[in-house]
C-alpha cells in the first residue's frame, strides 16, 4: 500500500476518534470506508403530530408515549404513502466512500450533499481495494490475487505521480514568483496552485475515496434503503446502505420496524401482481 499524505493521515485519525466518541453511531466499511449518523431531528412522534395537526391539538412527546392506536396510525400513514409527515424527520450522515459509490448515491437527489473537493485539497490518497467477498460471484473469484496485486500497484503509482507532479508544479510557481515572472502571492486561494490541483485530479480513478455530508429526510431515506439494500444493488453501495440502515434503526427502532413491514408487504404485493394478483 502506498504512503498516505498528511491530510489522509489526519482523516484516518479523525475516523478513529469518532469511533471512540460515537461508537453506536459509526461503522467502518472496507479498507478505508466509514459512515456516521451524526445528528437526527424529530422522531416517530413528530410524524404522528404532523399528520394529526388538522384534527387535534393533542401532541405526543416521543415515541415512548405511543399507544397501539398510534403505532397503527404510523403504519397506515406509511403504507398508504402519506408522504409529507415523513419529510419532517431528518438525518445527517457523514460517509467516506469510493467515488464510484458516490456516483450511484448522488442520484438520490432529494437531499443535501456537501462533498470534499480536490480543487482545494489534495486527494484522499487511498483507493478502494476489493476484498475476497467483493470480487467473488457465486463462489468464483472474478479477479485473482495476481490481478489484485497489479490493481494495488497501479493505484499507488497514480498517487505517487500526483504527489511528484504537484510538488514540481509548486516549485515552478515559487521560482516564477521569485524571478518576477508571476506576481507575489496574496491572501486567499493561490490560483496557480489551485489550477494545478484542478488539472492533476483528472488522473484520479473512481476507486479513490471521497468525504461527504449527507442530510436527508426520512421519506427520501426510505427510498434509498428500498433501492440500495436490494440483493441486486451493487455490492459496495449495499454495504453502505446496510450500515446506514443499522445506524438509523438503532436510533428510531419503531420507525425502522414499520418501514421494513411496509417494504416487505409492498414487495409481496408486487410479486402477487406479477403472477396475476390475489384471486378475484
Amino acid at each position: 500500500m502506498n504512503e498516505i499524505n498528511k491530510a489522509t493521515a489526519e482523516l484516518q485519525a479523525e475516523m478513529a476518534q469518532r469511533m471512540v466518541i460515537n461508537p453506536e453511531g459509526t461503522r467502518r466499511i472496507g479498507n478505508f470506508g466509514f459512515i456516521e449518523l451524526e445528528e437526527s431531528w424529530g422522531d416517530e412522534a413528530t410524524i404522528i403530530n404532523t399528520a394529526r395537526i388538522s384534527t387535534t391539538n393533542q401532541r405526543l412527546k416521543s415515541g415512548q408515549d405511543f399507544s397501539e392506536r398510534d403505532r397503527h396510525l404510523l403504519y397506515q400513514l406509511l403504507r398508504d404513502q402519506h408522504g409529507t409527515p415523513f419529510e419532517t424527520v431528518y438525518f445527517r450522515f457523514r460517509f467516506i466512500a469510493p467515488i464510484f459509490v458516490l456516483r450511484q448515491w448522488v442520484k438520490h437527489r432529494i437531499s443535501s450533499w456537501n462533498e470534499f473537493s480536490m480543487r482545494y485539497r489534495k486527494p484522499i490518497s487511498v483507493a478502494y481495494i476489493p476484498d475476497a467477498t467483493a470480487r467473488t460471484v457465486d463462489g468464483y473469484a472474478v479477479l485473482d490475487e495476481a490481478a489484485m496485486a497489479e490493481y494495488e500497484a497501479l493505484m499507488g503509482q497514480l498517487f505517487q505521480w500526483y504527489e511528484t507532479q504537484y510538488s514540481a508544479a509548486c516549485a515552478r510557481i515559487d521560482q516564477a514568483r521569485e524571478s518576477g515572472e508571476l506576481p507575489p502571492k496574496e491572501g486567499g486561494r493561490d490560483p496557480y496552485r489551485g489550477r494545478a490541483r484542478e488539472l492533476l485530479r483528472n488522473v484520479m480513478p473512481v476507486a479513490v475515496y471521497s468525504d461527504v455530508y449527507w442530510t436527508v429526510n426520512f421519506r427520501s431515506l426510505m427510498n434509498f434503503f428500498k433501492l440500495r439494500r436490494k440483493k441486486d444493488a451493487q455490492y459496495e453501495i449495499r454495504e453502505y446502505a446496510d450500515a446506514a440502515y443499522a445506524l438509523f434503526a438503532a436510533r428510531l427502532p419503531l420507525l425502522a420496524e414499520t418501514m421494513q413491514r411496509v417494504i416487505q408487504e409492498s414487495a409481496g404485493g408486487s410479486a402477487a401482481e406479477e403472477h396475476g394478483g390475489l384471486g378475484g
